[in-house]
């Protein structure tokens, strides 16, 4: 036995000695490309932005020309025989633009009821209209359960509740695919490919340019992404996910990402392949969850109770990073708890089916809102409170509709943040400098100062990857980082990854139109609204448009906590169907 070990032990310690002096060799042959590095960079800073359109084009092309026809789950026959679709398990009734079914007489309401389905039967409720609802001649006060052929009448203007020609669908259920679902997706392989080798390309100029830092971490992280891409691609294709072009746009975000992480932390690299690699798997979970939503309701339960325990934590042990208390470390990983809230709070906002448009579920929104917004200001984490609170102005919007309240609540919000930027000192030093700068470049200026002049030198076609001066300034892969995309990458390829963000936004826009239910518009224009804050306050806060704030942008900030938020709030814009 003991024979046997040494031969086991001999074998392995032979492969281990060819494996690394594989790598040497490797590691010479890199040395000597960086004799042809400057003509490599040239060629690289002219083909790189090319490939970044054709892959953004290729990805937002085939998403707006999705026009899926909506399903009919049911019909309302006027008595002047009108026959009027529902094409959504919420609907509201009334005179109002925003209802989904307009009834245009005087004596209705402009948000007169609304009528869902839910576990595969209708129901109606009163929306406090003058005119009152009944059904088969009996006063609705709450919810009410219809059956097919009921006659409803709103404030005297009657309409039956008839089927639909298709007997609906369980609550959840996909409709069926079309007959070319088994067909490989030729477009999206090819995308695929072209971002494997924007990739590669990429992680080929920053080797050259800075071997004895990235070598082996770059290579291992770059392989091992291109890898586990193609992985989940194929995954996503084998469980019959559509529009994985957002998915694609992501996968592009993500190399930028790890281009960043080469350049100013290179030691960081595996830290964040893993969190990719996980922010995956949580979006393809998720995604899986939330088709169904009675299911995606049990969900936002159990998050919302892991989001107060994280609030607390936050509060009780958090550590002060950059003048905020947002980060706690467990000793073997630290993180940011209020990333992570930012998934629960979405869900929050949605409107559960029985209570769209009442007061009832506005109440535990606002409430959690409060919860999340008193912690933000004891961290003194003032940018993702600006987050928070705008991403509560849209969902709140869009489960009232009332914009007087809405009114109240940013007059308030005003008022707060006035009181703030006067009496707190950290806040204060920060609006200080606000739009002056220059004149404290060597003090509080100094960060924003040396993005300017980074994002200058780069041009449209940047320095180079690895070859960036802005990497050596703090927070340079968070705060900065469209400065450090600017420098190294150039122009033209900074505004494509704010573009991609930007696209997910006009995307959720779009197809909300035709989305099943409020759950999933709420959800999706939470997480976009998140995404375009986050994006905005860094881009430009990083050259003194706005306040430095000191959040990250979506994918392409370094940050295991950040990364995984990312893929999980993706998920609410990819399940809008």
């Amino acid at each position: 036995m003991v024979d046997f070990l040494d031969k086991v032990k001999q074998l392995l310690l032979q492969d281990l000695s060819s494996f690394f002096q594989w790598l040497g060799k490797l590691k010479s042959v890199f040395a000597h490309l960086a004799a042809v590095g400057d003509y490599y960079s040239l060629l690289v800073r002219w083909l790189l932005p090319v490939l970044a359109v054709i892959i953004f084009l290729w990805c937002i092309l085939p998403l707006l020309r999705d026009r899926k026809n909506q399903t009919t789950w049911g019909y309302l026959y006027l008595m002047n025989g009108i026959r009027v679709p529902i094409q959504s398990w919420e609907c509201m009734l009334g005179r109002g633009k925003n209802s989904d079914i307009m009834i245009n007489q005087p004596f209705i309401s402009r948000n007169h009821a609304v009528l869902t389905y839910h576990n595969g039967v209708w129901s109606i409720a009163d929306l406090g209209s003058k005119g009152g609802i009944t059904v088969n001649g009996a006063r609705v006060e709450e919810q009410h359960r219809l059956a097919y052929g009921d006659v409803i009448s709103l404030a005297g203007i009657e309409m039956a509740l008839l089927p639909a020609d298709i007997v609906p669908a369980e609550e959840g259920q996909e409709e069926q695919v079309s007959d070319n679902s088994g067909v490989v997706n030729s477009t999206g392989t090819f995308t695929l490919l072209l971002i494997f080798i924007f990739q590669l390309l990429g992680a080929l100029q920053i080797i050259i340019t800075r071997s004895a830092a990235v070598f082996p971490m770059l290579p291992v992280t770059v392989f091992a992404l291109m890898l586990a891409q193609g992985l989940h691609y194929h995954v996503l294709r084998w469980l019959q996910f559509e529009n994985l072009e957002l998915v694609l746009l992501s996968y592009f975000l993500c190399g930028l990402n790890v281009f960043i992480v080469a350049s100013a932390a290179p030691h960081s690299l595996y830290k964040q392949l893993v969190a990719i690699l996980l922010g995956m798997a949580v979006f393809t979970i998720f995604s899986l969850l939330i088709r169904k939503i009675g299911r995606a309701m049990k969900l936002k339960y159990f998050l919302l109770a892991g989001a107060l325990v994280l609030l607390v934590l936050n509060l009780t042990l958090g550590e002060i990073h950059f003048g905020a208390k947002n980060w706690i470390n467990l000793g073997f990983i630290t993180f940011q708890p209020m990333e992570l809230v930012k998934v629960a709070f979405v869900l929050a906002g949605t409107a559960t089916l029985d209570r769209l448009l009442t007061t009832r579920n506005m109440a535990a929104f606002i409430g959690f809102t409060g919860a999340c917004m008193l912690t933000l200001v004891l961290i003194r984490d003032f940018g993702s409170a600006v987050v928070f609170f705008g991403a509560f102005v849209v969902m709140a919007f869009m489960q009232s509709g009332d914009l007087r309240s809405l009114a109240l609540v940013l007059a308030g919000a005003l008022f707060g943040g006035f009181a703030v930027v006067a009496f707190v000192p950290y806040v204060t030093k920060r609006f200080a400098v606000w739009g002056k700068v220059w004149q404290y470049a060597g003090t509080t200026g100094y960060q924003q100062t040396r993005t300017m002049i980074a994002a200058a030198s780069g041009g449209l076609l940047g320095v180079g990857g690895g070859s960036g001066y802005l990497v050596n300034v703090a927070a340079a892969d968070t705060d900065l980082v469209f400065g450090v995309l600017c420098e190294e990458w150039g122009l033209l390829i900074a505004l494509l990854a704010v573009l991609v963000i930007v696209f997910f936004a006009v995307y959720t826009v779009i197809i909300i139109k035709s989305s099943l239910s409020s759950f999933y518009a709420i959800a999706a224009c939470g997480a976009a609204t998140i995404f375009l804050l986050q994006t905005a306050l860094n881009v430009l806060g990083s050259v003194d448009i706005l306040p430095l704030t000191g959040v990250t942008i979506p994918f392409v900030s370094n940050g295991g906590t950040s990364m995984l938020t990312s893929w999980a709030l993706l998920a609410f814009i990819y399940s809008v169907k």
